[in-house]
Protein backbone atom coordinates (compact mmCIF):
# COMPACT_ATOMS: atom_id res chain seq x y z
CA UNK A 1 0.00 0.00 0.00
CA UNK A 2 1.13 3.40 -0.86
CA UNK A 3 0.57 6.54 0.85
CA UNK A 4 2.80 9.83 -1.04
CA UNK A 5 2.03 13.14 -0.74
CA UNK A 6 0.94 15.13 -3.98
CA UNK A 7 4.05 17.38 -3.34
CA UNK A 8 6.38 14.91 -4.34
CA UNK A 9 5.96 14.55 -7.46
CA UNK A 10 7.25 16.68 -9.93
CA UNK A 11 4.82 16.40 -13.06
CA UNK A 12 1.82 17.43 -11.15
CA UNK A 13 1.22 20.83 -9.16
CA UNK A 14 1.36 21.10 -5.57
CA UNK A 15 -0.60 22.78 -3.38
CA UNK A 16 0.03 26.63 -4.50
CA UNK A 17 -2.64 28.23 -5.62
CA UNK A 18 -0.40 30.61 -7.68
CA UNK A 19 -0.17 28.23 -10.87
CA UNK A 20 -1.93 29.57 -13.56
CA UNK A 21 -1.49 27.63 -16.90
CA UNK A 22 -2.55 29.29 -20.49
CA UNK A 23 -4.56 27.16 -22.51
CA UNK A 24 -5.42 28.63 -25.95
CA UNK A 25 -7.86 27.99 -28.24
CA UNK A 26 -9.19 30.08 -31.45
CA UNK A 27 -12.96 31.11 -32.46
CA UNK A 28 -14.86 29.23 -35.44
CA UNK A 29 -14.78 31.65 -38.30
CA UNK A 30 -17.97 32.68 -39.79
CA UNK A 31 -19.36 35.57 -42.34
CA UNK A 32 -20.35 38.79 -41.30
CA UNK A 33 -24.55 38.78 -40.68
CA UNK A 34 -25.75 41.88 -42.18
CA UNK A 35 -28.56 42.27 -39.73
CA UNK A 36 -26.99 41.63 -36.58
CA UNK A 37 -27.18 43.64 -33.87
CA UNK A 38 -24.83 44.68 -31.10
CA UNK A 39 -24.97 42.81 -28.49
CA UNK A 40 -24.62 43.97 -24.64
CA UNK A 41 -21.07 43.66 -23.83
CA UNK A 42 -19.81 41.56 -21.08
CA UNK A 43 -17.68 43.03 -19.41
CA UNK A 44 -17.23 47.52 -18.74
CA UNK A 45 -18.99 50.18 -16.92
CA UNK A 46 -22.44 48.74 -18.72
CA UNK A 47 -21.91 45.08 -17.56
CA UNK A 48 -20.80 46.32 -14.24
CA UNK A 49 -23.59 48.61 -13.73
CA UNK A 50 -25.83 45.67 -14.86
CA UNK A 51 -24.74 43.51 -12.35
CA UNK A 52 -24.79 45.60 -9.90
CA UNK A 53 -28.97 46.56 -10.25
CA UNK A 54 -29.39 42.58 -10.39
CA UNK A 55 -27.78 42.43 -7.29
CA UNK A 56 -29.24 44.88 -5.40
CA UNK A 57 -32.90 44.22 -6.36
CA UNK A 58 -32.58 41.66 -3.87
CA UNK A 59 -34.37 41.67 -0.97
CA UNK A 60 -31.64 42.38 1.73
CA UNK A 61 -33.20 42.88 5.26
CA UNK A 62 -30.12 44.11 6.63
CA UNK A 63 -27.41 46.54 6.87
CA UNK A 64 -24.10 46.28 8.46
CA UNK A 65 -21.75 49.19 7.45
CA UNK A 66 -21.90 48.97 3.97
CA UNK A 67 -22.39 45.19 3.54
CA UNK A 68 -25.65 44.28 2.78
CA UNK A 69 -27.25 41.06 4.48
CA UNK A 70 -30.00 38.48 4.15
CA UNK A 71 -30.74 35.59 5.74
CA UNK A 72 -32.87 32.36 6.36
CA UNK A 73 -34.07 29.43 8.11
CA UNK A 74 -35.97 26.29 6.92
CA UNK A 75 -36.95 22.73 8.91
CA UNK A 76 -37.77 19.82 6.78
CA UNK A 77 -39.12 16.66 7.82
CA UNK A 78 -37.91 13.85 5.47
CA UNK A 79 -38.68 10.00 5.28
CA UNK A 80 -36.51 7.85 3.16
CA UNK A 81 -37.53 3.61 2.68
CA UNK A 82 -33.28 3.39 2.22
CA UNK A 83 -31.42 4.79 4.40
CA UNK A 84 -28.22 3.06 3.16
CA UNK A 85 -28.35 2.82 -0.24
CA UNK A 86 -28.50 -1.10 -0.21
CA UNK A 87 -30.09 -3.90 -1.77
CA UNK A 88 -31.54 -4.48 1.53
CA UNK A 89 -33.25 -1.40 2.95
CA UNK A 90 -33.89 -0.18 6.34
CA UNK A 91 -36.17 2.78 6.81
CA UNK A 92 -35.49 6.11 8.50
CA UNK A 93 -37.10 9.94 9.29
CA UNK A 94 -34.50 12.48 9.21
CA UNK A 95 -35.27 16.10 10.73
CA UNK A 96 -32.89 18.43 8.91
CA UNK A 97 -32.80 22.16 10.12
CA UNK A 98 -30.81 24.64 7.81
CA UNK A 99 -29.77 28.56 8.17
CA UNK A 100 -29.15 30.79 5.05
CA UNK A 101 -26.75 33.97 4.99
CA UNK A 102 -26.28 36.17 1.96
CA UNK A 103 -24.28 38.83 1.79
CA UNK A 104 -23.51 41.95 -0.56
CA UNK A 105 -20.44 44.51 -0.43
CA UNK A 106 -20.52 47.03 -2.80
CA UNK A 107 -16.82 47.73 -2.46
CA UNK A 108 -16.70 50.32 -5.71
CA UNK A 109 -19.02 51.58 -8.59
CA UNK A 110 -17.54 48.59 -10.88
CA UNK A 111 -16.40 45.79 -7.86
CA UNK A 112 -18.60 43.75 -5.25
CA UNK A 113 -17.79 41.40 -3.19
CA UNK A 114 -20.48 38.93 -2.41
CA UNK A 115 -20.97 35.79 -0.05
CA UNK A 116 -23.46 32.75 0.31
CA UNK A 117 -23.56 30.40 3.02
CA UNK A 118 -25.75 27.31 3.99
CA UNK A 119 -25.69 25.36 6.98
CA UNK A 120 -27.35 22.46 7.80
CA UNK A 121 -27.90 19.58 10.21
CA UNK A 122 -29.20 15.97 10.15
CA UNK A 123 -30.63 13.84 12.51
CA UNK A 124 -32.10 10.07 11.98
CA UNK A 125 -34.38 9.14 14.01
CA UNK A 126 -34.05 5.25 14.06
CA UNK A 127 -30.39 4.96 12.37
CA UNK A 128 -28.59 6.77 14.66
CA UNK A 129 -25.37 6.00 13.12
CA UNK A 130 -25.82 8.24 10.36
CA UNK A 131 -26.20 11.70 12.35
CA UNK A 132 -23.80 14.53 11.91
CA UNK A 133 -21.51 15.54 14.50
CA UNK A 134 -20.58 18.90 12.89
CA UNK A 135 -23.24 21.25 10.64
CA UNK A 136 -22.96 20.78 7.17
CA UNK A 137 -21.73 23.31 4.43
CA UNK A 138 -24.19 22.89 1.28
CA UNK A 139 -23.12 23.45 -1.96
CA UNK A 140 -23.93 26.11 -3.72
CA UNK A 141 -22.10 27.80 -0.69
CA UNK A 142 -18.91 30.40 -1.80
CA UNK A 143 -17.16 33.55 -1.45
CA UNK A 144 -17.23 35.47 -4.50
CA UNK A 145 -15.34 38.95 -5.85
CA UNK A 146 -16.37 40.24 -9.29
CA UNK A 147 -13.86 42.99 -11.04
CA UNK A 148 -14.43 44.82 -14.29
CA UNK A 149 -11.24 46.36 -16.09
CA UNK A 150 -11.66 47.80 -19.48
CA UNK A 151 -12.89 44.98 -21.46
CA UNK A 152 -12.16 42.47 -19.16
CA UNK A 153 -14.27 40.83 -16.69
CA UNK A 154 -12.77 38.80 -13.92
CA UNK A 155 -14.27 36.76 -11.12
CA UNK A 156 -12.57 35.32 -8.02
CA UNK A 157 -14.24 32.61 -6.32
CA UNK A 158 -13.81 29.96 -3.48
CA UNK A 159 -16.43 27.20 -3.28
CA UNK A 160 -16.43 24.86 -0.19
CA UNK A 161 -19.22 22.55 1.16
CA UNK A 162 -18.98 19.57 3.74
CA UNK A 163 -21.58 17.13 2.67
CA UNK A 164 -22.22 13.27 4.84
CA UNK A 165 -25.45 12.57 2.50
CA UNK A 166 -24.86 10.77 -1.40
CA UNK A 167 -26.78 13.42 -3.01
CA UNK A 168 -27.70 16.83 -2.14
CA UNK A 169 -30.16 19.27 -4.27
CA UNK A 170 -30.21 15.88 -6.39
CA UNK A 171 -34.04 16.52 -7.55
CA UNK A 172 -33.74 19.67 -10.24
CA UNK A 173 -30.00 20.54 -9.57
CA UNK A 174 -28.89 19.49 -13.25
CA UNK A 175 -25.20 19.63 -11.69
CA UNK A 176 -25.70 17.87 -8.54
CA UNK A 177 -22.34 15.52 -7.95
CA UNK A 178 -23.27 12.08 -8.73
CA UNK A 179 -21.73 9.20 -6.69
CA UNK A 180 -21.80 5.14 -7.55
CA UNK A 181 -21.06 3.62 -4.05
CA UNK A 182 -23.57 1.45 -2.40
CA UNK A 183 -24.25 0.38 1.28
CA UNK A 184 -22.75 3.95 2.19
CA UNK A 185 -24.82 5.66 4.76
CA UNK A 186 -22.30 7.83 5.96
CA UNK A 187 -20.08 10.06 3.20
CA UNK A 188 -18.16 13.00 5.12
CA UNK A 189 -16.12 14.78 2.82
CA UNK A 190 -15.22 18.22 2.95
CA UNK A 191 -14.59 20.08 -1.51
CA UNK A 192 -12.88 23.55 -1.71
CA UNK A 193 -12.21 24.70 -5.06
CA UNK A 194 -9.86 28.03 -5.37
CA UNK A 195 -10.31 30.01 -8.41
CA UNK A 196 -10.91 32.35 -11.06
CA UNK A 197 -12.89 32.91 -14.33
CA UNK A 198 -12.47 36.12 -16.49
CA UNK A 199 -13.45 37.10 -20.02
CA UNK A 200 -12.60 39.12 -22.61
CA UNK A 201 -15.00 40.82 -24.36
CA UNK A 202 -13.54 41.82 -27.84
CA UNK A 203 -17.20 42.60 -29.46
CA UNK A 204 -17.44 39.74 -31.76
CA UNK A 205 -15.16 37.70 -30.25
CA UNK A 206 -15.39 36.86 -26.44
CA UNK A 207 -12.21 34.66 -25.12
CA UNK A 208 -12.38 32.86 -21.84
CA UNK A 209 -10.30 31.36 -19.25
CA UNK A 210 -10.66 29.76 -16.24
CA UNK A 211 -9.12 28.06 -13.46
CA UNK A 212 -10.17 26.09 -10.28
CA UNK A 213 -7.47 23.94 -7.61
CA UNK A 214 -9.93 21.69 -5.71
CA UNK A 215 -9.00 20.14 -2.14
CA UNK A 216 -11.31 16.81 -2.51
CA UNK A 217 -11.25 15.04 1.29
CA UNK A 218 -13.01 12.55 3.24
CA UNK A 219 -13.06 11.13 6.70
CA UNK A 220 -15.10 7.77 5.35
CA UNK A 221 -12.39 5.09 6.49
CA UNK A 222 -13.26 3.05 3.79
CA UNK A 223 -13.60 5.82 1.47
CA UNK A 224 -9.89 7.76 2.09
CA UNK A 225 -8.80 6.54 -1.36
CA UNK A 226 -10.49 8.99 -3.25
CA UNK A 227 -8.51 11.90 -1.64
CA UNK A 228 -7.15 13.86 -4.03
CA UNK A 229 -5.99 17.06 -5.53
CA UNK A 230 -7.09 18.60 -8.80
CA UNK A 231 -5.86 21.37 -10.79
CA UNK A 232 -9.12 22.21 -13.15
CA UNK A 233 -8.76 24.31 -16.53
CA UNK A 234 -11.08 25.56 -18.76
CA UNK A 235 -10.77 28.01 -22.14
CA UNK A 236 -13.38 28.94 -24.83
CA UNK A 237 -13.57 31.04 -27.77
CA UNK A 238 -16.72 32.33 -29.13
CA UNK A 239 -17.53 34.34 -32.29
CA UNK A 240 -21.29 36.24 -32.72
CA UNK A 241 -23.08 34.54 -36.07
CA UNK A 242 -25.88 37.74 -35.28
CA UNK A 243 -27.33 39.16 -32.27
CA UNK A 244 -29.31 35.28 -31.73
CA UNK A 245 -25.86 32.76 -32.24
CA UNK A 246 -22.85 31.78 -31.50
CA UNK A 247 -20.09 29.57 -32.23
CA UNK A 248 -16.41 28.71 -31.23
CA UNK A 249 -14.52 26.21 -29.54
CA UNK A 250 -14.56 25.47 -25.95
CA UNK A 251 -11.80 22.98 -23.87
CA UNK A 252 -11.69 21.12 -20.05
CA UNK A 253 -8.62 19.81 -18.79
CA UNK A 254 -7.55 18.56 -15.41
CA UNK A 255 -4.51 17.17 -13.39
CA UNK A 256 -5.54 14.31 -10.48
CA UNK A 257 -2.98 13.57 -7.66
CA UNK A 258 -4.42 10.73 -5.58
CA UNK A 259 -3.20 11.12 -2.05
CA UNK A 260 -3.28 7.12 -1.77
CA UNK A 261 -3.06 5.24 -5.02
CA UNK A 262 -4.28 2.10 -3.68
CA UNK A 263 -7.39 2.15 -5.70
CA UNK A 264 -7.39 5.30 -8.05
CA UNK A 265 -4.67 6.58 -9.65
CA UNK A 266 -2.74 10.19 -10.77
CA UNK A 267 -4.03 11.01 -14.07
CA UNK A 268 -4.50 14.38 -16.25
CA UNK A 269 -7.59 14.29 -19.10
CA UNK A 270 -8.40 16.70 -21.76
CA UNK A 271 -11.82 17.14 -23.87
CA UNK A 272 -12.12 19.65 -26.66
CA UNK A 273 -13.94 20.81 -29.56
CA UNK A 274 -16.61 22.60 -31.02
CA UNK A 275 -19.80 24.32 -30.04
CA UNK A 276 -22.58 26.05 -31.31
CA UNK A 277 -25.46 28.16 -29.54
CA UNK A 278 -28.21 29.53 -30.65
CA UNK A 279 -31.46 31.57 -29.16
CA UNK A 280 -34.88 31.46 -31.32
CA UNK A 281 -37.87 33.92 -30.81
CA UNK A 282 -40.22 31.27 -28.95
CA UNK A 283 -38.20 32.01 -25.53
CA UNK A 284 -36.02 28.70 -26.98
CA UNK A 285 -32.10 28.51 -26.06
CA UNK A 286 -30.53 25.44 -28.17
CA UNK A 287 -26.69 24.74 -27.52
CA UNK A 288 -24.78 21.53 -28.59
CA UNK A 289 -21.02 20.36 -28.54
CA UNK A 290 -18.93 17.98 -28.75
CA UNK A 291 -15.17 16.59 -30.06
CA UNK A 292 -12.56 14.19 -28.59
CA UNK A 293 -11.90 13.15 -24.77
CA UNK A 294 -8.89 11.63 -23.17
CA UNK A 295 -7.40 10.64 -20.44
CA UNK A 296 -3.74 9.57 -19.35
CA UNK A 297 -2.69 7.52 -17.02
CA UNK A 298 1.03 7.40 -14.81
CA UNK A 299 2.08 4.01 -15.09
CA UNK A 300 -0.17 1.33 -13.20
CA UNK A 301 -0.03 -2.89 -13.00
CA UNK A 302 -3.38 -2.29 -15.33
CA UNK A 303 -3.67 -1.30 -19.40
CA UNK A 304 -7.31 -0.25 -19.56
CA UNK A 305 -6.98 3.13 -17.64
CA UNK A 306 -6.26 5.03 -20.81
CA UNK A 307 -8.80 5.96 -23.36
CA UNK A 308 -9.16 7.93 -26.35
CA UNK A 309 -12.74 8.12 -27.60
CA UNK A 310 -15.39 11.39 -28.02
CA UNK A 311 -17.50 13.29 -25.81
CA UNK A 312 -21.14 15.28 -26.82
CA UNK A 313 -23.78 17.13 -25.57
CA UNK A 314 -27.01 18.99 -26.53
CA UNK A 315 -29.30 21.50 -24.25
CA UNK A 316 -32.47 22.97 -25.11
CA UNK A 317 -35.11 25.31 -22.99
CA UNK A 318 -37.94 27.41 -23.34
CA UNK A 319 -39.87 29.79 -21.44
CA UNK A 320 -43.26 30.33 -21.85
CA UNK A 321 -46.20 31.91 -19.89
CA UNK A 322 -47.30 28.68 -18.43
CA UNK A 323 -44.39 27.26 -17.83
CA UNK A 324 -40.28 26.48 -17.89
CA UNK A 325 -38.58 23.27 -19.26
CA UNK A 326 -35.32 21.88 -20.40
CA UNK A 327 -34.16 18.50 -22.05
CA UNK A 328 -30.51 17.31 -21.97
CA UNK A 329 -28.71 14.84 -23.01
CA UNK A 330 -24.78 13.63 -23.16
CA UNK A 331 -22.09 11.51 -23.50
CA UNK A 332 -18.96 11.70 -21.36
CA UNK A 333 -16.16 11.19 -19.08
CA UNK A 334 -15.58 11.82 -15.18
CA UNK A 335 -13.46 10.79 -12.32
CA UNK A 336 -14.66 7.66 -11.07
CA UNK A 337 -15.42 6.43 -7.49
CA UNK A 338 -14.87 2.60 -7.23
CA UNK A 339 -12.63 2.38 -10.41
CA UNK A 340 -10.35 5.20 -12.49
CA UNK A 341 -12.97 6.56 -14.94
CA UNK A 342 -16.81 6.71 -15.35
CA UNK A 343 -18.25 6.77 -18.37
CA UNK A 344 -22.00 8.02 -18.27
CA UNK A 345 -24.96 8.62 -20.82
CA UNK A 346 -27.82 10.67 -19.71
CA UNK A 347 -31.34 12.25 -20.70
CA UNK A 348 -32.48 14.33 -18.52
CA UNK A 349 -35.78 16.60 -18.51
CA UNK A 350 -37.27 18.85 -15.77
CA UNK A 351 -40.56 21.19 -15.70
CA UNK A 352 -41.39 23.97 -14.06
CA UNK A 353 -44.74 25.79 -13.73
CA UNK A 354 -46.39 28.36 -11.72
CA UNK A 355 -49.66 27.48 -12.35
CA UNK A 356 -51.90 29.84 -9.68
CA UNK A 357 -50.72 32.72 -7.80
CA UNK A 358 -48.11 31.95 -5.41
CA UNK A 359 -48.40 28.05 -6.03
CA UNK A 360 -46.03 26.03 -8.36
CA UNK A 361 -45.38 22.59 -9.21
CA UNK A 362 -41.97 20.81 -11.20
CA UNK A 363 -41.46 17.60 -12.24
CA UNK A 364 -38.21 16.18 -13.38
CA UNK A 365 -36.97 12.88 -15.04
CA UNK A 366 -33.57 11.29 -15.94
CA UNK A 367 -31.56 7.94 -17.18
CA UNK A 368 -27.95 7.56 -16.65
CA UNK A 369 -26.32 4.63 -18.26
CA UNK A 370 -22.88 3.93 -17.15
CA UNK A 371 -19.71 2.21 -16.62
CA UNK A 372 -16.76 2.28 -14.27
CA UNK A 373 -13.45 0.93 -15.71
CA UNK A 374 -10.21 1.55 -15.39
CA UNK A 375 -8.16 -0.60 -12.71
CA UNK A 376 -9.43 -4.08 -11.11
CA UNK A 377 -12.96 -2.97 -10.76
CA UNK A 378 -15.56 -3.05 -13.52
CA UNK A 379 -18.97 -2.05 -13.36
CA UNK A 380 -21.84 -1.51 -15.78
CA UNK A 381 -24.76 0.23 -14.08
CA UNK A 382 -28.27 2.01 -15.14
CA UNK A 383 -29.75 4.79 -12.73
CA UNK A 384 -33.67 5.58 -13.15
CA UNK A 385 -34.57 8.91 -11.24
CA UNK A 386 -38.13 10.94 -11.36
CA UNK A 387 -39.18 13.43 -8.91
CA UNK A 388 -42.36 15.66 -8.41
CA UNK A 389 -42.73 19.17 -6.53
CA UNK A 390 -45.18 21.52 -4.96
CA UNK A 391 -44.46 24.79 -3.66
CA UNK A 392 -46.63 27.24 -2.07
CA UNK A 393 -45.52 30.83 -0.40
CA UNK A 394 -48.11 31.23 1.82
CA UNK A 395 -47.16 34.45 3.55
CA UNK A 396 -44.70 37.37 2.52
CA UNK A 397 -41.79 35.69 4.45
CA UNK A 398 -43.38 31.81 4.70
CA UNK A 399 -43.16 28.97 2.04
CA UNK A 400 -43.90 25.54 2.42
CA UNK A 401 -42.51 22.67 0.24
CA UNK A 402 -43.21 18.90 -0.28
CA UNK A 403 -41.56 17.05 -2.56
CA UNK A 404 -41.18 13.34 -3.78
CA UNK A 405 -37.99 11.71 -5.47
CA UNK A 406 -37.57 7.96 -6.59
CA UNK A 407 -34.22 6.22 -7.48
CA UNK A 408 -33.78 3.29 -9.09
CA UNK A 409 -29.79 1.29 -9.68
CA UNK A 410 -29.51 -1.51 -12.18
CA UNK A 411 -26.07 -3.27 -12.06
CA UNK A 412 -24.46 -6.20 -13.58
CA UNK A 413 -22.78 -6.99 -10.67
CA UNK A 414 -24.99 -8.50 -7.39
CA UNK A 415 -25.78 -6.86 -4.27
CA UNK A 416 -25.34 -3.46 -6.11
CA UNK A 417 -28.95 -2.93 -7.56
CA UNK A 418 -31.48 -0.61 -5.16
CA UNK A 419 -34.41 1.41 -4.94
CA UNK A 420 -34.74 4.50 -2.90
CA UNK A 421 -37.85 6.61 -2.06
CA UNK A 422 -37.44 10.05 -0.15
CA UNK A 423 -40.73 12.37 0.89
CA UNK A 424 -39.55 15.90 1.96
CA UNK A 425 -41.82 18.69 3.87
CA UNK A 426 -39.59 21.48 4.28
CA UNK A 427 -41.11 25.21 5.66
CA UNK A 428 -38.62 27.90 5.27
CA UNK A 429 -38.60 31.60 6.32
CA UNK A 430 -37.17 34.45 4.52
CA UNK A 431 -36.64 36.77 7.05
Amino acid sequence: MRSRSPQSKGWLPGRSRLLLTLISSGALCAGRTAYAQVRDSLAGESAAEALKKSMSAEDYNLRYGPVLLKTGASLGLNYTDNAFYSHTPKQDFMIDPEATLDGLWQITELNSLRLSLGLSYERYLENQILNSDVPLVNPGSELAFNVFVGDFRIRLHERFSYQEDLFFNSLFGNDASFYNLNNVGIFARLDNQVGFDADWDLNKVVLSVGYNHEDFDTSTAPLEYLNRQSDWFTASASFDLGDKAKAGVEDQAGLHSYHHETVLNDNWRNRAGPFVEVTLPQKITMRAGGGLDLARYVATGFNNNDYTTYYGYARISQETRFFSHSLAAGREHLLGDLANNLRTTYVRYSIDSPILRNLDLGANLSFNQGEEFGGAYDEKFTYYAAGLHVGYQFHKYWRADLTYEFRRKESNVPLLPFYRDVVSLTASYSF
